[in-house]
């Protein structure tokens, strides 16, 4: 048979002085701590994010849209025992929704229940990629932070009310609803609390102590029946921004104590997993000289490298989901901004009357003819020009070669275009004198014309 631990013996010590009366350890429906592998193996249904770590049992890692289940295989033959746990809860990022953790009390076997529905659709990796798990769960009524919503017996809930406030339930459902009562109590701030779950056969009271010092007290009136379902449940929460890298609540329990404390046996006689030390100091002399050890050791490293890669997938699916759903919405208003260009153009042709269209693409095309013809133009005007000075030079090079100087020809040049500039200037002046004596003499002549006619008029000729 297997021993317990001395500072579980410690612990059951102390409790049985503060109690005064007679209490029994019910080791098959304890934890130790550290927690035994093999203990909980046998004893424990362990589903979802669930999870042995070296100093506690790991409720949920503050995973998004995950579950995590923790129940006893055996059930609990007293309605009359104490339930006692270290409770840490590092709260994650704000804007989760719906996540938080309970403890159990049923009276169906939570285990059985949660093994097929578990190994179908939350350990399903076609479901978890797909997001559809929580749909199975919750046609199996599976919905209150992984277990039933119309649950029978005790359910104490670690969560936030509809002002988003901490607070701690206890519920008592009959399979159908759940009454009960609740406190505001702050857990999520990363420090051990002790929870202490005191059920009698007419009551059940959740004392939660804090650094030493008592931080509340819940207590509501219900009848438990013996026989029901030790356990712990939890699920992650929703966001409609998720990124993979937030975390939602943290949930880790530190050793899980229960204590009867009626008359009979409260749990039937198992053969306990040996002690964490009496595995350890057994060595697998066949597998270390083994010729396969390598071989072995890279399959291992292989399935660790499978899970890393697997749960990088799981993790990232959201954010790789919200990219889908963004590209899509933007492919949507992008179609609708075409519409409405096409129906702006319709209107526009139809109260101008024209194919601003064709219009448009006949001005596009006039412009690239411009731009045509002026680049040609500038072509042949950077070629004369070039060919200019390319002359220049031949006249140049031809002058100095026979060694004569074109500097005379270009004064006589240019004193024979400032003779033709003062001919030019000259003729100007005459044609503009000319023309100044000629509009001089119409004016004179027409009103000479224009006074003889006045005389005339005045003799009586006309």
């Amino acid at each position: 048979m297997w021993c317990p631990p001395a500072t579980w013996t410690l612990s059951w010590l102390g409790l049985l002085g503060l109690a005064g009366g007679a209490t029994a350890p019910l080791p098959g429906h304890s934890i130790p701590n550290p927690p035994d592998v093999h203990h909980l193996a046998k004893l424990w249904q362990l589903t979802g994010t669930a999870m042995p770590a070296h100093n506690s049992v790991i409720l949920t890692p503050g995973v998004a849209d995950r579950v995590g289940t923790i129940f006893s295989r055996m059930p609990l033959k007293t309605n009359d025992f104490e339930a006692s746990f270290t409770l840490v809860a590092r709260a994650g990022v704000p804007g989760f929704q719906g996540d938080g953790f309970a403890f159990w009390y049923c009276e169906e076997n939570a285990s059985d229940l949660l093994a097929s529905a578990s190994s179908k659709h939350s350990h399903n990796q076609f479901e978890l990629v797909a997001g559809t798990w929580y749909q199975h769960y919750a046609m199996l009524d599976l919905s209150e932070f992984g277990y039933k919503t119309h649950y029978k017996g005790l359910g104490v809930f670690f969560v936030k009310d509809d002002q988003g406030q901490p607070v701690v339930q206890v519920k008592y459902g009959d399979g159908t609803s759940s009454v009960g009562h609740q406190t505001p109590m702050e857990l999520r701030d990363g420090y051990d609390h002790q929870v202490k779950v005191r059920v009698t056969p007419d009551t059940v009271t959740v004392s939660i102590f804090s650094k030493g010092e008592a931080k509340g007290t819940v207590s509501s009136p219900m009848s438990l029946k013996p026989g029901g379902y030790l356990g712990f449940s939890s699920f992650g929460g929703t966001k409609d921004a998720y990124n993979p890298k937030e975390r939602s609540t943290f949930v880790e329990i530190k050793g899980f104590e229960v204590l009867n404390y009626a008359s009979g046996p409260g749990e039937d006689e198992v053969l306990v997993a040996p002690p964490i030390g009496a595995a350890q100091e057994k060595e697998d002399a066949l597998g270390a000289h083994s010729s396969f050890k390598e071989h072995r050791d890279e399959s291992e490293a292989i399935k660790e490298l499978t899970n890393m890669i697997f749960k990088l997938v799981i993790e990232s699916k959201p954010q790789r989901e919200q990219m889908k759903a963004a590209i899509t919405a933007l492919s949507k208003r992008i179609a609708a901004v075409e519409e409405t260009f096409r129906t702006l153009k319709k209107e526009l042709d139809k109260k101008t009357g024209h194919d601003l269209g064709a219009e448009f693409d006949a001005i596009k095309k006039e412009l690239a003819d411009m731009h045509a013809t002026a680049h040609r133009d500038t072509d042949a005007r950077g070629k004369k020009l070039a060919d200019l000075h390319s002359d220049i030079e031949h006249v140049h090079k031809t002058a100095s070669s026979a060694g004569g100087d074109i500097s005379g020809d270009l004064d006589s040049l240019s004193r024979s275009n400032e003779q033709v500039l003062d001919q030019l200037s000259n003729q100007h002046k005459r044609m503009f004198g000319v023309s100044i004596f000629a509009i001089a003499f119409i004016i004179i002549a027409g009103l000479s014309l224009y006074n003889k006619f006045r005389c005339w008029e005045k003799k009586h000729v006309l």
